[in-house]
């Protein structure tokens, strides 16, 4: 109940006059991720050729949130376009945060994309620091 909320909250900002994309080759897309945890949030991406695109990304939900951002390499196909990547993910909870580094495969269309991978980093919290692992899925759509 408390992720639909979140989600019907985004929904609004994303289609905000402040959300849409400033110029040419900058999509914004509505997110579910970036980790197995369905967090929604935002996510701005600016396609820097046919071949590179860089992108940032907010998502939260209650006492959790994270801040990505990522260089992406893409294989221009006809409608399906895949792509591999490196993402830096920062995300923070009550009891400490997750500080990765990613790597990830996915495709994107004309209005949606699709990524998976995974992110080795440290875990902070209140009792130490360990080594972490997390599996990363994310979709989105772009309006």
């Amino acid at each position: 109940m408390i992720l639909l909320l979140f989600a019907l909250l985004t929904f609004p900002l994303a289609g905000s006059l402040l959300a849409r994309p400033v110029g040419n080759g900058i999509k914004t897309s509505f997110t579910i991720g970036p980790a197995v945890l369905p967090m929604p949030g935002i996510r701005f991406q600016y396609r820097l050729n046919n071949y590179l695109s860089v992108n940032s990304g907010l998502s939260y939900i209650l006492a959790a949130g994270d801040f990505n951002t990522g260089i992406y390499f893409h294989l221009p196909l006809n409608s399906i376009n895949p792509y591999l990547g490196i993402r830096k993910i920062f995300i923070f909870h009550l009891t400490g945060e997750l500080d990765l580094n990613a790597g990830v495969v996915g495709f994107e269309t004309e209005n949606y994309f699709v990524e998976a991978g995974i992110g080795f980093g440290q875990e902070k919290t209140d009792f130490g620091n360990t080594q972490s692992e997390l599996a990363i899925l994310q979709i989105g759509w772009f309006f």
